[in-house]
Parts: structure tokens; sequence; C-alpha cells
């Protein structure tokens, strides 16, 4: 199979033999999957293949065969909803197009009148905050993500009355769903909030559609109140190696930042400006924090001229004031002594939280050892200012430093678009090999999406918890993505014992546990990717996620701090899940009971600083996966 043409999509040109072989494939996993040809689109009506006779609402068949591209819609049949997927290919040279439609599973069956109340906003017409929920929150999605906030929209309600809000809500929605794809997401997440999802678009491209809606909005007539004028503030990032639901918190810090400025667009793919903004409301915000109110005047007196200036007098309400204002923060003059929290554990959880990666310190204190200043810098300051006080080196050190991270910015800017483009291939190719190890192994492939999601939550928690594992975001995010692999070994065992419902023999047992050392083998056979982190990761990962931390796991029988951190934490996840999921071989065990087995050892040891990180985000953890479907049983 080849890519040609030029374009945002590329033509997929394949040969009969081909797309049978395809198609095969694809029906080994879905139930429905068909190839149409340009006169059976158009001269023949469109009957979805599992209605009775009752035509699609709108043809995405068609649709794709007009744009060339790839398009996907939500069909809601009696009580069920189905999923539809059209993507062009050219077949022998002559333009096709293959659907692939799957059922999706729902608590609640509904019809299609309901099916539309039940998701989609009774006012707009978007989607509503329970589809956000349903069906988007826990999704790992290479996607454009963006929050958008209508400026004023309390001040048209408060002046014109309630339906003039209406009416710019319903006008901005239609302005907005002008400008994107069918495949794209709009939700009415709030009153006067909107979240926008734009699956698989590139940094540049996020940026300037982003750009171009916010124009739209600005110029778009409001029906009845033409002399009022919208402005939006809209905050966008990339999802690469978070879930949506990460994605949308991180967007949202943005949409703040877009707020100050008003009717702007802020991303994580922005080129910042070089020179420094000049009106009042654009200047870079301070955090001054220092327990002497006199240093506080001293400081504020000599950069308030070119700078927001906001002031805490101790540690823990400089915390406070990063939880409330995030990077809408450019730079936060910390004190070390103080009493209570001082100035080097405020830096030590800032450094926890990953506040540092955005917002840069600089150190002030009358205390010149060099011990102290030593360990200021490891911990991650910026810069040191000494006391007393002089204005012209205070303030050249203040601009260098937010002038540096500015430039530090869009280099990540960058590197991010970059790994957002490798992320979205290694996710897509890992999460197809595993659902047919899942497949394989009579699932769907859930088992996977909890051993992610959990791995997800314990990293989160060790970093807040702990300095001692050095794991930045993007090795958080790798660790996660490298998971979905650790049973890949299963794939070369016998389907009598991976299916067994009953209670494996001996000689069985030593088979099944095999699958580490060939999972190893497979992954350490690929010369060409051998190097690459996400290969090592997943080698760990999984030869050994079934070592305990005092020796007695397997195969190699490492114990404690041996065995790599990553296999530590998704052998906990994997124990976890096995006890709380249903299996061919015994019930799924209630969440309070299997905490329970793992602290008394029942299923092995583990790293105890990991299972205080268990304890600590159990609630987060059986909110996360109680919400998802539950699939048949399979052998962990």
């Amino acid at each position: 199979m080849s890519d040609a043409g030029q374009g945002k999509e590329h033509v997929i040109q394949m040969t009969g033999e081909q797309v049978n072989e395809e198609m095969e494939c694809l029906r080994r996993l879905f139930p429905i999957v068909r190839l149409l040809d340009e006169k059976t689109l158009q001269e023949k009506p469109c009957y979805a293949p599992w209605k009775d006779e009752k035509p699609c609402r709108n043809c995405i068949g068609r649709d794709v065969l007009k744009s060339k591209g790839r398009k996907s819609k939500l069909e809601y049949v009696g009580a069920h909803i189905y999923q539809a997927t059209a993507r062009y290919l050219e077949v022998d040279g002559k333009p096709c197009v293959m659907e692939i439609i799957q059922p999706l599973e729902t608590d609640e069956k509904i019809n299609t009148e309901e099916g539309e109340k039940l998701y989609h906003d009774a006012l707009t017409g978007a989607y509503n905050r329970r589809y956000y929920e349903d069906h988007l929150r826990r999704q790992y999605m290479t996607a454009g993500v963006a929050v958008i906030d209508l400026d004023d929209f309390k001040l048209y309600n408060d002046t014109f009355g309630h339906h003039a809000g209406d009416v710019v809500l319903e006008t901005a929605v239609a302005t907005i769903q002008h400008c994107i794809r069918d495949t794209d997401f709009l939700v009415r997440y709030g009153g006067d909030e909107l979240l926008l999802i734009l699956p698989e678009i590139a940094g540049d491209d996020f940026t300037r559609k982003l750009r171009l809606i916010n124009g739209k909005i600005h110029g778009a007539v409001i029906p009845g109140y033409q002399k009022l004028h919208m402005s939006a503030s809209i905050g966008g990032v990339l999802s690469a190696g978070m879930t949506v639901e990460k994605a949308v918190r991180e967007a949202d810090k943005l949409m703040y930042q877009a707020k100050m400025k008003k009717n702007s667009v802020v991303t994580d793919h922005d080129e910042e400006e070089e020179e420094e903004p000049v009106s009042s409301q654009e200047k870079p915000l301070i955090l001054i924090v220092d327990d002497s109110e006199m240093n506080r005047l001293i400081l504020s007196e000599m950069l308030q001229e070119d700078y927001q200036i906001m002031e805490a007098k101790s540690g823990e309400e400089c915390l406070s004031l990063l939880e409330k204002n995030g990077t809408d923060i450019s730079l936060i003059l910390l004190d070390i002594v103080m009493p209570g929290m001082n100035g080097l554990e405020v830096l030590s959880d800032m450094s926890r939280q990953d506040w540092l990666e955005n917002i840069p310190v600089i150190m002030i204190s009358s205390e010149d050892s060099s011990v102290i200043v030593r360990r200021a810098y490891e911990l991650g300051a910026s810069d040191y200012i000494s006391r007393p006080f002089d204005a012209r080196v205070v303030y050249q050190r203040v601009s260098n430093t937010i002038r540096l991270y500015a430039k530090q910015r869009r280099l990540s800017a960058l590197v991010s678009q970059q790994f957002y483009e490798r992320e979205k291939n290694n996710r897509m190719m890992i999460n197809i090999l595993s659902q047919v190890v899942e497949l394989r192994n009579g699932e769907s492939g859930l088992h996977v999406q909890h051993i992610q999601i959990l791995t997800e939550i314990l990293l989160e928690r060790v970093v807040q918890k702990t300095d001692h594992y050095h794991l930045s975001r993007s090795e958080r995010s790798l660790i996660a993505t490298a998971s979905a692999l650790h049973d890949i070994g299963k794939i070369a065992i016998d389907d009598a014992i991976l299916n067994k419902p009953g209670r494996l023999t001996k000689e069985e047992f030593e088979i099944m546990k095999t699958h580490t050392m060939i999972g190893a083998k497979m992954l350490k056979e690929l010369v060409q990717y051998k190097d690459e982190p996400l290969v090592q990761t997943a080698y760990q990962i999984c030869r050994w996620h079934h070592e305990r931390y005092d020796g007695k796991g397997y195969p190699d029988g490492l114990a404690g701090e041996e065995i790599p951190f990553a296999a530590q934490v998704v052998s906990l996840a994997d124990v976890y899940d096995a006890l709380t999921s249903e299996r061919v071989y015994k019930k799924a065990i209630p969440h309070e009971k299997a905490i329970q087995m793992i602290l008394r050892g029942e299923c092995g040891a583990f790293n105890p600083m990991l299972i205080n990180c268990l304890l600590d985000v159990q609630d987060k953890i059986q909110m996360e996966l109680n919400t998802l479907t539950s699939t048949p049983p399979r052998r962990s």
C-alpha cells in the first residue's frame, strides 16, 4: 500500500488484491466493512447496511468521495448507537470509499430521538457535557484541544436579557461549526464555555484554525442584535501523550492567559513575541514572595512600571497563588528565609509539580552561603539575587530571565510538535498491536486501557510525592504508552492455555510464564529500533512486569531497585486490574478487597512507596475505571 497525491489528506492507492486482504483483516475487528465504488455511491440510495431500508440522514460516503478525505459520524438506530467511518481510496486507479461500521456499547438503550437529546445541547445542537464525560474525557486522542470562552457573555445576559445570551451562544456555535470538519467535536462545556477537539491536526494548522475561528466569531452578525459584536478567548494544546481530560485542563490555563488580552488565542505552539508588551493589561505578571513587607515594597517599586505585581508573604501563600493563577505568572521572586515553609521547600514543591518547566524562579536573600545558593540551583532556581538590592541589577536579571523562558517556550513548541507527530504514530501502531493480542485472548482491549490509565495515575502521584525518581512529563507518557505492550508475548501462547476457564496445571503455568521472555525477545529483535527509548522501555516492562520486590517473581528473580521502575509501576497496575476485573477463571473482586489483598502481600511484594501512592489515588482510580464498560473475561 502506498500514499500518493498532494494536500492535507494523502490518497491511499491499492490493488484489488491488497484491498481484499485489508478488508479481511478489518472484518476480524469490526462487524461491518464494505467497499463502495463511485457509481454505487452516486446512483443508488445510500442505505446503511444495519438499517431496515432507511436512508442515512447524511451520507458520509458521498461526502468522502467528494472531499477525497476521511469522516466519521454517530448514527442512532432504534435502541443502539453506531459509529460509521468512511475513508477515500483508489483501487486499481478507480475512486472508492471504504466504510467501517461498529456498534457502541452504552449503559442505556435509547431510541434515535432520545439519543439526540442525551448527547446534544438543546439550545445549540453541539455535543453536551454528558457526551464529553461518557465518550471523550478518558480517551488518549492525538488531537488539538481548545477551550473557548465567550467574552462579555454575562454582560449580554444582564444588559439585553437571556434571549440575547441564547442568540449569541447559538451564533457562536454555528460560526465554529462552519469552520470545522465532520470528524471534529464541538462540546458545550459550560454556560458560555465551549470545548473543541480537532483530531489529527498539525500544530501550525491548529493555531491557524483557532485564529480563523476567533476572527469569524468576532466578525459574525448576531441576528436581532446587529450592534453587538462577539469576541472569544481561546486556549489550545496538542494532546499527545495525555488524556483529553488532561489536555482540557492545560488548554483551560492558556485560555485564562488569552482572557488577559481578551479576544485572543494562546496555544502551546505559539511563537511568542521578542518584545515586551506595552499595555498595562499585557504586562507580564511577577509574584514577589517575602515575609518582609518592606522588601516586597522595594522590589515592587523597582518593577511595577513594566510588570504587574502580585505579592505573597509566605511559602504557603505562594503555592496557593500558583494553584489559582498557574502559568499566568511569568516569574517568581522567592525569598529563601521565611517562617513556616521556606523558599527552598517552595522550590522543591514546585519542582515536583512541574511548575518550573513554565515558571522561572529567582531566589532572593541576604544569605550568601555557597551551600544554600548551590542547593537553590540544584532544585531548579533560574538565578539568585542578594540583598541589599541594586535596582538596575534586579530589573536586568528579571528581564533577561523572562526573555530566556520565552525563547525556551518557542523551542519547546517545536519539540512538542515533533513529539506530537511521533506520539500519534506510536500510539496508533501500539494500539493496533495490543488490540490483536487482546482479540486473540478473548477481549476488546479494555485491559490495555486500564493499564495505561493506572500507570499514568500512579506515575503522576509518584512525582508529586517524591523527587527520588526524576520523571519528566514526556518520560511518564512514554512509560504509559509502552505499558500497552506488557503482554505482547502472549501472542505465542497456546489458545487452550490463554482461555482455559479452570486453574492452570504446573506445566501450563510454566508455559504461561514464558510470555515475558517471548515479548522481550520480540522487541530485542527489532534491530532497527533497539535504541529507541519506547522500545527499550517496552522491553523492560515486557520482561520484568512479573518480578516482585522481594525477589520472588519471574523470570529473573530480580529484587528491589534491580527491577526497572517502569516495570515496577506496570506490575502493580497489572495486579490491581487482574484482581478487579472478571477473568475466564474468576469473578471480579471489589476494589476495597483488592487493595487489602495487595497490602497483605497476597499478590506478591511491591515497592512500599508505590503502595503508598496507590492508597493516595485509590479513589481516583476507582472513579476512572468504574466508568469504563465491562468486557468479556480473559486470563491475566
